[in-house]
């Protein structure tokens, strides 16, 4: 039985709802109020939905190298940029929830409980992809030179090649400045190539935490701005009549 990954959320009285199914290729699918506005099934890591006939809203789904779904974002057109740029440039929108009880939404839930262990797993696996490589081809160095290669005597042909005469040009003499880079710069430079991925990740990770915050406080701000407009339409309460003769 093929696996529904559902995310949603409601927003200025729409109820949006994505579902995705399958793996690779996997299909991807948008409501609004139960009514089906797009459908795009692809491999790609990031898909992008439009309704056909135009609309305000639009949606951007973004998976993981592992086919795992990584963010379902709703974009709405605004005075600046329409919809549909904004889910181009992955700029603003609105997250849906994961459905409750989900993979996703457990990650979620771990992501915001424990902040900092996430930024340090994001660390750690920068480290991995310095060290790693390095294992790696440190392995399959030792592997190679280990290997018992047969000696090949061939007999190559001695080919006499004619002797072109290249024109002989005088090129000017350029007096260049005698400098060296200091100790400590050569010091950066050196292993700059090592540091450079486990800071890009600290700082992503951050960057994450910062945006996750932020999207905690537009769906609260969202959700008192839905409060307001209900308790704005309910109707008022009947005035007392004096029953009195």
């Amino acid at each position: 039985m093929t696996e529904i990954q559902r995310w949603d959320l409601t927003v200025r009285g729409r109820r949006h709802r994505v579902e995705i199914t399958g793996g690779a290729p996997r299909t991807v699918r948008w409501y609004a109020d139960d009514d089906l506005l797009a459908t795009r099934t692809t491999a790609d890591d990031t898909v992008r939905l439009a309704p056909e006939d135009g609309g305000t809203e639009a949606v951007r789904v973004k998976f993981t190298a592992l086919g795992r779904t990584r963010r379902v974002t709703l974009f709405e057109d605004t005075a600046e940029q329409d919809a549909e740029a904004q889910a181009l440039l992955g700029l603003g929108g609105i997250d849906l929830d994961p459905e409750a009880g989900s993979p996703a939404a457990l990650r979620e839930q771990r992501i915001r409980e424990h902040p900092g262990r996430y930024a340090a797993i994001a660390a750690a696996g920068g480290v991995a992809k310095v060290v790693v490589p390095l294992v790696l081809s440190l392995l399959a160095v030792r592997f190679v030179v280990d290997l018992p290669w047969p000696s090949w005597d061939i007999p190559w042909p001695e080919i006499d090649l004619p002797s072109i005469p290249w024109p002989d040009i005088d090129l000017p003499d350029i007096d260049l400045p005698d400098w060296q880079a200091p100790a400590w710069l050569a010091w950066i430079l050196e292993r700059a190539r090592f540091v450079w991925p486990v800071v890009l990740a600290l700082v992503l990770a951050r960057g994450e935490i910062a945006r996750r915050r932020k999207q905690d406080a537009l769906k609260a701000e969202l959700a008192g701005q839905a409060d307001d407009e209900s308790g704005s339409t309910m109707p008022a309460e009947p005035a007392d009549r004096d029953t009195t003769p």
